[in-house]
């Protein structure tokens, strides 16, 4: 029997003989502990999300509920808890009110159940319309609270920020909106509030305003991690109504958890290929380019320290004529508007001088934190608007929140296999436009240490999104292809 009272708005306290069993399994168990220890430093075991004396986020408690049914495990809650978890508006069919925005069968699904829900996570794929499911979301409200309605959306940058006041304005809604950054001041007077992250974890801001909101929306939520900043704020907020979008979780227990129990249990998922086998976006394919070098690895791996090798075989790779005269040849070729993603912009400016010179018939552009935003937008108007374009780009900039339905053609140029980001990142390609048929993706496989084993995890992901794809090998010291 656990028993699950009222602490505080954010915190509830369980108590009972069971509540060691319940915190084992919200715990994670850290590898490197060991290690740790022998290096004369103390690392716990485990990391438990639920403290010694029962604390526990109240975002949370849904999954302690599933965990409780699982084990047999009796469970009440206390009314006072239950009050926090209630959504404050009665339950409701939105398809009743006129939201004036044309939703997909799904995304009404999505709004239905958030308000009568009233907290929770919504996982719906890189071009399924997150902003305006969010909109609906936020109209819905908006006509049922009072005049003075206050809505805080997160987003995590700049971009962002003026991509969803954008978007909000074209879908043509009701409610007013303002953004809060570091260049503009915060407008109270408006219904809805964009802000970025970096604007919340400033010291010099007063926050105290955020406790009052009514409405809280964490855009591409899978960033708030545990320890940011923004976790002790988004605790301070009374408001029972609050939800998070994302395209994927995290895979960290730790790092989901810490979403649930901020925001809310996951409400909703729509995988990118059920997008596919309804229409909503293009279909995607991969094709997979293994490069073998001729270089000894003696040469790429040098000294004893192996964890060196890693940033040797990375700087190998992007200072590698071979690789980047292939992807300049490959990227020539191809006729229409094509994505380069990569992860420094030391390789990104090589890059850009190689197709500068080899793509005379292209426009070619690099894109990474220097350039102002606005020039970010200004080139993926003109990518809209044309054909032939190359952007060479970060991809911690252009994995996330960039919309441009005419891409082509996409280039992963710096391997990795970090999942979120490489989904993200397809994402970007597969929105519908009347001269696209599919996005092809070019993922660049090195046949070296650390490429090897990060092709295999991609290999795996495109299996689990339902993604085809085919391999090309290419010899640096034969210089051709084979099937």
């Amino acid at each position: 029997m656990i028993n699950i009272k009222f602490y505080s708005n954010s915190q509830a306290i369980i108590e009972g003989p069971e509540l060691d069993i319940v915190r084992e399994h919200f715990s994670v168990k850290n590898e490197a502990a060991h290690f740790q220890r022998r290096m004369g430093r103390f690392v716990p075991s485990r990391t438990y999300v639920i403290t010694n004396q029962g604390k526990v986020e109240i975002g949370l408690i849904s999954e302690l509920y599933k965990f409780c049914n699982t084990k047999d495990i009796q469970f009440n809650i206390e009314d006072d808890v239950l009050s926090i978890l209630a959504p404050s508006l009665k339950k409701e069919n939105t398809k009743n009110y006129n939201l004036k925005l044309n939703f997909r069968d799904y995304q009404q699904d999505i709004i239905t159940k958030c308000i009568n829900t009233g907290r929770g996570t919504v996982v719906l794929a890189t071009a399924g319309g997150k902003t305006l499911t969010m909109a609906g979301l936020i109209e819905y409200y908006y006509q049922n609270y009072s005049k003075n309605f206050k809505c805080l959306i997160i987003v995590p940058d700049l971009g962002l920020v003026n991509q969803t006041l954008g978007d909000f304005k074209e879908y043509g809604t009701s409610f007013t909106t303002s953004k809060w950054t570091g260049k503009d001041k915060l407008n109270l007077s408006t219904n809805v509030i964009v802000a970025n992250l970096g604007i919340l974890q400033s010291s010099k801001q007063d926050i105290n305003w955020i406790e009052h909101i009514d409405l809280l929306i964490v855009d591409e939520v899978h960033k708030l991690r545990r320890g940011n900043k923004v976790n002790k704020i988004l605790c301070k907020i009374k408001t029972v109504n609050r939800f998070g979008f994302t395209g994927t979780l995290p895979p960290d227990n730790l790092d989901k958890w810490n979403i649930y129990g901020k925001i809310g249990p996951q409400l909703f998922e729509k995988k990118a290929h059920e997008l596919r086998e309804e229409k909503y976006v293009v279909p995607a394919k991969v094709h997979v380019l293994e490069l073998n070098y001729s270089t000894p690895t003696s040469q790429i791996y040098t000294g004893n320290n192996t964890n060196a090798y890693f940033l040797q075989e990375s700087e190998f790779i992007r200072r590698s004529s071979f690789r980047n005269n292939l992807l300049a040849k490959l990227t020539g070729k191809l006729d229409n508007n094509t994505l380069i993603l990569i992860d420094y912009i030391e390789h990104g400016e090589l890059l850009f001088d190689i197709l500068s010179k080899n793509c005379k018939n292209k426009q070619i552009y690099f894109i990474c934190g220097d350039v102002e935003v606005k020039e970010r937008k200004k080139i993926q108007e003109l990518m809209e608007q044309q054909k032939d374009i190359i952007i060479v780009a970060i991809s911690k900039i252009f994995s996330t929140g960039i919309n441009i339905k005419n891409l082509h053609y996409l280039v992963f140029a710096s391997g990795g296999k970090a999942k979120i980001k490489i989904i993200q990142s397809i994402g970007r390609g597969l929105r519908l436009h009347n001269d696209k048929k599919e996005l092809i993706i070019f993922d660049i496989a090195d046949n070296l240490r650390y490429g090897q084993r990060h092709v295999e995890h991609r290999l795996l992901l495109y299996d689990n999104e339902h993604i085809d794809y085919q391999f090309k090998k290419y010899y640096e010291t034969e210089n051709k292809e084979t099937e």
